[in-house]
């Protein structure tokens, strides 16, 4: 399944005490200064003087600091950055790189794009397998796991030359190099070693010089099977290595492995240090046609090893370009060296002449021609025809053709007529392939005139809509804050009544005590004083009755007549007491509730 179009929606969640662990422990020094990207910055916005690394690329991809010559010739032919490949095209690099280093080989990228094209896989630019030879890789660990938010910067000095940003549009397409352009026996001896790509364990990247996360300075890394050393190769090409102990052995004497793999792996290389690329350093071994350049001259033999490449060359778009499925195609790419425009180029000769048969002519001089000729000048005027054709050729040469014979001088402009013949077609054809080359950048250029006239435009609307969200956003932020400013003040006389209301409760609740336990003692007085009175009160009653006529005869024939009862005696009772209840009211009260307890028993005798 290809990689989702979520690279500008994917963001780092490195800490950074987490990219400082990761680049110690895969030796990135802390001169490039490893830095974790804010929480909203995706991987194509990288910062100035910095370029973005993925941890997968090393974690799954074998990646390793310093980088190879071959990775950096990689990146630097495709216009491509480590951040824009996916970890699996990035895994097919160095899965190729360390085959070759298997075989004995240089890695070569003449090699590499016979197997390998450049393809688009999602937002990201990927490695996949060409058309003519795909038999480089057996199978290929599908599972990456969490990648897109694993990513950091690091300054753009850990890269010896200028990286570019490809355009996420623009796809390479180009031919695989011919079987004849290719060292045959590197081609035969890589096609009989399909393999699995896959991480690859530190004692195999070290051993062949990919790695130098090697701490045993005298010890040599050692692949043991079985209890035999096993090579390099026949590990890469086992897909089951689970039996294989990683073990150490003693190296030759003052010889340090890390060293000897490295310059075997950069022998040749120009990618040394900033100081030996860009001009500073140039290398005495000329340089060969091995880069782009061989686009232009397809028929150069091309070097089957890694060779240094001057890149301070200009990269510059070819004019020849074509138009599929209505659509523009990515330029073709040249490397043109900045001295070509200074170099001095002598005219080929035609036909057996001699630049040289003409005394004076020098062809590494250059000759400045002091006319008058203007630029308004027309030449349908004879003089200025003739000033012309007199300054057309340096001094010398009219000097040594006024001392010619005629046969002499007849012969060259026959042959000068002949070779002018020959080449005034090709020089009109060409002339009016420039003028088409014109024509179209003269397009480019008017449509890119257009572009950016309509991109000025969305700037200037743009930048207005921001003042007038900066305006929006500043009356939001006025108003708040008189919002808030108010809120304050009513929170603060809030709580202030609330603390007067409380204290005043407060104030209340003390009263209110105050008063209850008043009533309390109010109550137990009136309590005694109503006890004192019941019983003062009762005895009062009961000396009444007790020393009562009335009452004393009466409860006397009650007495009297209770053994004997009779309805005529209690009739008699009856109204005695009857006569009794006209002192009704002037008894006290307690009498009166003596009397009706009396007259109950009575009701209760009787019945």
């Amino acid at each position: 399944m290809g990689a989702l179009k979520d690279l500008a929606r994917s963001f780092s969640r490195l800490t950074q005490e987490e990219v400082e662990l990761f680049c110690k422990d895969y030796g990135i020094g802390t001169e490039f200064t490893p830095t974790a990207p804010a929480c909203d910055a995706s991987i194509d916005k990288c910062p100035a003087g910095s370029i973005a690394l993925y941890c997968r690329h090393f974690e799954f991809s074998n990646l390793r600091y310093p980088f190879s010559l071959f990775v950096l010739n990689l990146l630097e032919y495709y216009r491509v950055s480590f951040g824009q490949i996916h970890p699996k095209g990035m895994a097919r690099v160095l899965h190729f790189e360390v085959l070759c280093l298997a075989l004995g080989y240089d890695p070569s990228l003449l090699l590499f794009r016979r197997f390998f094209r450049l393809a688009k896989n999602g937002d990201w630019f990927t490695f996949e397998a060409s058309k003519v030879d795909s038999g480089l890789i057996s199978s290929m660990v599908t599972m990456l796991g969490t990648w897109k938010n694993r990513f950091f910067w690091v300054s753009d000095t850990i890269v010896p030359f200028k990286t570019v940003w490809r355009h996420p549009d623009a796809v390479l397409n180009e031919p695989e190099p011919l079987e004849s352009d290719l060292n045959d026996a590197f081609l035969q001896c890589i096609r009989k070693c399909p393999a699995r790509v896959r991480p690859f364990p530190e004692h195999l990247l070290v051993l062949l010089g990919v790695s130098k996360l090697w701490e045993k300075v005298d010890r040599d890394p050692v692949l043991m099977r079985d209890g035999t050393v096993m090579s390099a190769l026949d590990f890469i090409k086992s897909d089951d290595t689970s039996d294989v102990v990683f073990e150490d052995a003693p190296s030759v004497p003052g010889e340090n492995v890390v060293v000897r793999t490295a310059e075997q792996r950069f022998e040749g290389g120009g990618y040394v240090s900033v100081s030996t690329v860009k001009g500073l350093s140039k290398p005495l071994a000329p340089k060969a046609s091995t880069r782009r350049s061989t686009r232009r001259l397809k028929a150069a033999p091309q070097s089957t090893s890694t060779e240094p490449v001057d890149l301070s060359d200009d990269i510059e778009e070819s004019e020849d370009q074509g138009v599929e499925a209505g659509s523009e195609r990515e330029g073709k790419l040249v490397v043109r060296d900045k001295k070509d425009s200074a170099r001095k180029v002598a005219a080929t000769p035609v036909q057996g002449s001699s630049s040289m048969d003409v005394e004076g002519l020098n062809p590494d001089a250059v000759y400045m021609p002091s006319w008058s000729v203007k630029v308004d000048d027309s030449f349908k005027d004879a003089s200025v025809c003739e000033e012309a054709l007199s300054h057309i050729a340096p001094p010398s040469v009219h000097k040594t053709i006024s001392e010619m014979d005629d046969d002499v001088m007849l012969s060259r402009m026959i042959l000068s007529t002949c070779n002018l013949a020959a080449m005034l077609p090709q020089g009109v054809a060409r002339f009016r392939q420039r003028m088409r080359e014109y024509e179209d950048f003269s397009k480019k250029k008017d449509k890119m005139k257009s572009s950016m006239a309509s991109m000025r435009k969305e700037i200037s609307s743009f930048a207005e809509k921001e003042e007038a969200w900066s305006k929006k956003v500043e009356g939001l932020s006025r108003q708040h804050e008189i919002e808030m400013t108010d809120f304050k003040k009513n929170f603060e006389a809030d709580r202030l009544k609330l603390k007067a209301d409380r204290e005043a409760l407060s104030v209340a609740q003390k009263a209110f005590d105050e008063e209850k336990k008043s009533l309390k003692a109010s109550v137990s007085r009136a309590t005694s004083d109503n006890q004192w009175l019941i019983e003062q009160g009762f005895q009062q009653v009961v000396t009444y009755l007790l020393h009562s006529t009335e009452f004393n005869s009466a409860l006397g024939e009650v007495y009297t007549n209770c053994s004997t009862w009779e309805n005529t005696k209690v009739l008699l009772l009856v109204i005695n007491c009857m006569k009794l209840g006209m002192l009704w009211k002037s008894l006290p009260y307690f009498a009166r509730i003596l009397l009706m307890y009396s007259r109950a028993q009575l009701n209760k005798w009787r019945g």
